[in-house]
């Protein structure tokens, strides 16, 4: 989806702090935006937030918008297909895998780190040092992170009228051992329900102590965000501990017979009452915000960030773009201007949304999420900055920034941010890991096979595919990497 804007304006910029002449709107460069779609948007709507967005650039900035809402299953394609053009200026692109390493080995994402350097400090202040790092390679700068929370930490989920029946004090399960007393006093009371149910399908938890994702890769992992020490994750000392604990309470009924098959998310079994708990994840937000019959434990994992945490979603310029300067403009606007991120988040006020009494930001009358005609109300976190835009009426803390930069100061981050190990070489290698892992984690992890009946044959199939030698490879580049650090 994706439309072109033929209204225009008169302005006046202020270049360099000099007053310009008044321009029209067609003599100034018109710089294109590419942001995925995770709602509804109409066509009418694009172009009604497009043109007040073309308003105030042109009286701020000097430049012009052309948006570009892409549905979200198409964007890479969509996006890859621009790049190879100059049609495509500024875009939003996901990390996931190794995707900055990608776009930067082909020549597709332009060096930003002197239009960085010489940006204001208010936009290079927007920015964490392990944003920075996530954001880089070999010391050069490519894109900017989406500002957002990052990382998390682990805790359990618990039906609230069960922790009332049996006196459970939530906040005293800190660890597996106390989860574990827990749930074996729940499994006697309550034997026809789950006493811990999957946090999502087959995957028994996505709250793990391990490091994944380091280097960008879906096979290397450390022992924990501390260890610089690299590994496969069916050898970690951690994944081992964890899978003991899993297999015990499988074995002994805790867990669904059927996990490996089951396809429901264990937040609503827990709270209907099918499942006692199950694992969640946590940050600045309550983890059972939305499910009211449930009370949360305390903190198995101490917040923090893992390599693939942070800037899994990021906004770079393309290296094919005819307007580099223009485009880093935006970039800084969409970033820093209050007024541009509320219409480009929200869209226009009284129209899209309103801001009620408190100064929250709201549906208007008649509005909701399933007829909102400009999606970005309802799916802001795309967007490159959001915190700026007035908070939610259903936002649960007041300031988002504040709890977002307050939360982010607080944890601990991955040693190994920053650091990218280039998979382009190793095409087949990640897709017979990729056969590996499917084979064995979801039923490691989740406790119907005991880790230590099949490490030998895992191993044994690791060095078929030349996973060992591949990790040498790694862990001498991360050394190397961490002595620049």
């Amino acid at each position: 989806m994706k439309k072109k804007l033929a209204a225009a304006f008169l302005a006046t910029a202020m270049m360099a702090g000099v007053i310009a002449a008044p321009a029209a709107a067609e003599e100034m460069v018109t710089v294109s935006l590419y942001i995925p779609t995770l709602a509804n948007y109409s066509e009418d709507a694009i172009t009604e937030v497009e043109a007040a967005l073309n308003e105030m650039l042109a009286e701020k900035y000097g430049i012009q918008v052309d948006l570009h809402y892409i549905e979200f299953g198409n964007f890479e394609t969509s996006i890859n297909l621009a790049m190879t053009t100059d049609e495509l200026d500024v875009t939003c692109f996901f990390d996931q895998d190794g995707g900055l390493s990608k776009y930067v080995n082909n020549g597709q994402l332009l060096d930003i780190t002197d239009y960085f350097n010489n940006a204001s400090e208010e936009f290079r202040s927007t920015f964490t040092e392990a944003e920075c790092l996530k954001s880089s390679i070999n010391g050069r700068m490519y894109s900017v992170a989406r500002k957002f929370q990052y990382g998390g930490k682990g805790v359990v989920l618990m039906n609230a009228a069960i922790v009332e029946e049996l006196g459970i004090d939530p906040l005293s399960v800190t660890d597996m051992d106390s989860l574990g007393e827990v749930l074996y006093q729940v499994h006697e009371a309550h034997p026809e329900i789950y006493a811990l149910a999957p946090q999502s399908s087959a995957d028994i938890s996505w709250v793990e102590p391990w490091d994944k994702g380091v280097g960008g890769t879906i096979f290397l992992f450390t022992d924990s965000v501390e260890s610089t020490e690299l590994g496969s994750l069916f050898e970690l000392d951690s994944f081992a501990e964890f899978c003991s604990y899993t297999h015990q309470w499988y074995e002994d009924g805790l867990i669904m017979s059927d996990i490996l098959s089951n396809t429901m998310e264990g937040a609503p079994l827990v709270n209907s009452g099918a499942a006692f708990a199950c694992f969640v994840n946590a940050d600045i937000d309550p983890a059972n915000a939305a499910y009211p019959n449930t009370v949360v434990s305390g903190d198995l994992i101490a917040p923090r960030a893992t390599a693939s945490d942070i800037g899994n979603l990021q906004y770079g310029i393309s290296a094919n773009s005819a307007h580099p300067d223009e485009a880093f403009k935006l970039l800084e606007a969409i970033y820093t201007d209050e007024e541009i991120v509320t219409t480009l988040c929200y869209g226009i006020e009284g129209e899209h949304y309103i801001l009620n009494e408190d100064g929250r930001a709201d549906f208007p009358e008649g509005i909701s999420s399933e007829n909102e005609p400009y999606g970005g109300f309802v799916a802001t976190a795309v967007y490159p900055n959001y915190m700026l835009a007035p908070v939610k009426a259903s936002a649960t803390v007041d300031n988002y920034q504040e709890a977002v930069d307050e939360w982010n100061n607080s944890l601990t981050v991955s040693a190994n941010v920053g650091f990218l190990f280039d998979i382009s070489e190793y095409t087949d290698f990640v897709t017979a890991y990729t056969n590996l892992k499917d084979k064995y984690y979801y039923a490691v992890k989740g406790g119907t096979v005991a880790l230590e009946d099949v490490l030998p044959s895992i191993q044994s199939e690791l060095e078929a595919i030349g996973f060992y030698d591949v990790l040498a490879e790694a862990q001498s580049e991360l050394d190397a990497y961490l002595e620049t650090k």
